[in-house]
C-alpha cells in the first residue's frame, strides 16, 4: 500500500485527530514512552499477573535491552508483523516475508515469539492458514465486539472509533463465541473490542469510564463462560492505569474465578485440552466414564440424580472430584451428532469441550444435533444456548483450567516508542 492510499483508507479527519495524540503522547526521545510502559505493568506485577505485548521486529531491533527487560519481568512479546503496515493490503508472498523477517529478529535477540498479531488486525484466511504449521503457536486476529458504547453518555462517536471498528471488523457477540478456535496450523485466540483507543480518542472516556467499559467487558465474558482478550496500547498507559487496578481488582472477586494468563498460556492449555477424551464401558444398566486428561481439566456434570462425588459450581452444573464415573445407560450423558453435520460444527463443539458422540447410539443422547436442528440457530451463541437449555443430563469439559469459569488476558500493541518511530512507518508504505 502506498501512502496515497494509506492516507485514503483513512481520511483526513482521521489523520489529523491521531496525529495531533501522537504529538502529544511521543518524543523523539524514547524514555517517555519506556516509563509508561513500565509504570504499566506495575498494577499487573503486584498481583502477579503478566501481558502480552504484540511488538513489531523492527521495534525489537531499535530497542533490544528494553524489549528484553520487559521479557524478564514476565511478559510475553509476541510478533506484530515487522514493520507496522496493512498485512492485507499486500501480495501473500510480502506478507509471510514480513513475520517471517519478524521472528528472525525476535530469534537473533533471543526473544521467544510464541504468537502473532497483525497490525489494525488486518488479515486474510489465506494468510492464516498458508502459515507452517510450528511457526506460531496461535494468532490473535479475529475480533470481537462487546458493545459498551451506552457509558458514553454524550452520545457522540468519533473518527477515531468509526475509523478503528471499521478496521478492526469485529463479530459479534451477541452471535459469537469468544473463546480459542483449533485450526490445523494453530490456535486462533479472538480479541475484544472496543480497544482503549477507541473508548477514550473515540468516546472520550476517561480512567473511570474506561474502568467501567472494561468491567462490563468482563461481567459479560464470565456470565457466559468465554474469554475477555482486552487490547490497549501503550501510548495510552498511564490513562489506563488506574483502569487495570480496578479491572484486577474486580476480577479477582469473582467466583468461580477469572483465570488470568498471557496468551501464550491459554495457547499451551487449549492445546492441552485438545488432547482430552474419554473411555466409556457400558453396562446393562449404567456407563462407567473414564476421563482421560490431565490433573488441570475441569470435568463438570449436570442433571444426574444419583449420588456422585462433586462440588457445588455453576449451576446446574457440578464439579466432578473424580476423574471416573457412573451413570445411567439412558439417555446418554453427551451430545450425538447426526451423520452429515459440518465438520466446522463438530469442531467447534469440541473446543467448547462437549463430548461428542457420532455412534449409532448418538440419538439417544441427551442433545442431538442434526441438520432440522442446526437450520433453526443461525449463530455460534444460539447454538450453545440449544445446548445449555436442554434438560437432559450432560457431563463435559470446562473451557478452563482448575475450575475457572472464564479468562482474561491483558494485551497491548506495542506498536512504536517514538515518534521517529511513527515516522519511519509512514516512509515504509
Amino acid at each position: 500500500m502506498n501512502l496515497k492510499k494509506w492516507f485514503d483508507k483513512r481520511g483526513p479527519r482521521f489523520v489529523i485527530h491521531r496525529a495531533s495524540a501522537l504529538l502529544t503522547r511521543y518524543r523523539i526521545s524514547p524514555t517517555i514512552a519506556m516509563a509508561r510502559i513500565e509504570d504499566s505493568l506495575a498494577p499487573l506485577s503486584r498481583k502477579g499477573f503478566s501481558p502480552t505485548f504484540f511488538t513489531p521486529g523492527i521495534i525489537v531491533k531499535r530497542y533490544p535491552q528494553f524489549i528484553q527487560s520487559l521479557q524478564a519481568k514476565g511478559a510475553e512479546i509476541a510478533v506484530h508483523s515487522y514493520q507496522h503496515l496493512d498485512l492485507n493490503s499486500m501480495t501473500l508472498a510480502k506478507a509471510k516475508e514480513q513475520l517471517d523477517k519478524a521472528i528472525t529478529t525476535f530469534n537473533l535477540l533471543g526473544i521467544n515469539a510464541h504468537g502473532f498479531r497483525c497490525p489494525y488486525l488486518s488479515h486474510s484466511d489465506e494468510l492464516l492458514e498458508s502459515i507452517d504449521k510450528g511457526l506460531f503457536g496461535y494468532s490473535s486476529n479475529k475480533a470481537v465486539w462487546i458493545d459498551v458504547t451506552q457509558l458514553n453518555t454524550a452520545g457522540e462517536q468519533s473518527i477515531i472509533f468509526n475509523s478503528l471498528r471499521r478496521f478492526y471488523n469485529p463479530k459479534l457477540f451477541t452471535e459469537y463465541v469468544s473463546v480459542p478456535r483449533s485450526r490445523a496450523n494453530m490456535i486462533e485466540i479472538p480479541v475484544c473490542v472496543p480497544d482503549d483507543l477507541q473508548l477514550h480518542d473515540g468516546l472520550n472516556l476517561k480512567s473511570e469510564g474506561i474502568s467501567q467499559a472494561w468491567i462490563e467487558m468482563l461481567n459479560q465474558t464470565h456470565q457466559r463462560g468465554e474469554l475477555f482478550n482486552l487490547i490497549f496500547h501503550p501510548e495510552l498507559g498511564s490513562v489506563c492505569k488506574d483502569s487495570f487496578e480496578d479491572l484486577l481488582q474486580k476480577a479477582t472477586l469473582f467466583r468461580p474465578f477469572v483465570w488470568i494468563a498471557r496468551l501464550q498460556d491459554i495457547c499451551e492449555w487449549w492445546c492441552e485440552k485438545s488432547r482430552f477424551g474419554v473411555e466409556v464401558s457400558p453396562t446393562s444398566t449404567k456407563l462407567i466414564i473414564n476421563f482421560a486428561c490431565s490433573p488441570r481439566a475441569t470435568v463438570v456434570v449436570r442433571g444426574i440424580d444419583n449420588h456422585i462425588d462433586a462440588d457445588a459450581w455453576v449451576a446446574p452444573y457440578w464439579r466432578l472430584n473424580s476423574r471416573i464415573f457412573e451413570t445411567p445407560a439412558a439417555p446418554r450423558p453427551f451430545v450425538g451428532i447426526a451423520p452429515g453435520v459440518p465438520e466446522h460444527i463438530g469442531l467447534f463443539l469440541q473446543d467448547q469441550g462437549y463430548i461428542l458422540d457420532g455412534s449409532e447410539q448418538a440419538m439417544h443422547c441427551s442433545v442431538y444435533i442434526d441438520g432440522t436442528v442446526l437450520g433453526k440457530l443461525t449463530t455460534e451463541v444460539q447454538l450453545i444456548e440449544y445446548i445449555e437449555k436442554s434438560a437432559g443430563p450432560l457431563v463435559r469439559y470446562w473451557r478452563w483450567p482448575n475450575g475457572a469459569k472464564s479468562a482474561l488476558s491483558i494485551t497491548g500493541d506495542l506498536d512504536a516508542i517514538t515518534l521517529i518511530d511513527y515516522a519511519t512507518r509512514l516512509s515504509a508504505h
